[in-house]
């Protein structure tokens, strides 16, 4: 992310990150969206209830993925399909942060980029 008309003086540019996860069926329903900021509670955020959120709020001060959140993220997406009697083939690319796990609900799919 940059800003607007961002001028880079000095080799320095804005560090300003967020991660989207967007995940929906075939049919174009889409899942909760889930987002990486890097403060626990923006400032922005200060009289809001991050619970109540369209999205899904995860933090971590450099603003990208970990093993530890995606797997919390699947570990609550494979409760919600098994509460709805669904299964689900999951695909991924093979970033290092995707873990390989066994749920009950959910099978996931890595690509293999070569």
């Amino acid at each position: 992310m940059a800003f607007k008309n961002e001028i880079c003086t000095g080799g320095k540019i804005s560090k300003e990150r967020l991660t989207v996860l967007l995940c929906f069926n075939m049919v174009g329903e889409f899942e909760r969206k889930f987002v990486i900021g890097k403060a626990k509670r923006p400032r922005a955020f200060k009289k809001l209830d991050i619970n109540n959120f369209p999205v899904d709020w995860y933090w971590n001060k450099i603003a990208w993925m970990t093993t530890e959140i995606m797997t919390e993220w699947l570990m609550k997406f494979d409760n919600r399909m098994g509460q709805n009697k669904r299964k689900v083939l999951l695909f991924l690319d093979n970033a290092a942060p995707h873990p390989h796990l066994k749920m009950k609900n959910i099978e996931l799919v890595f690509f293999q980029l070569t």
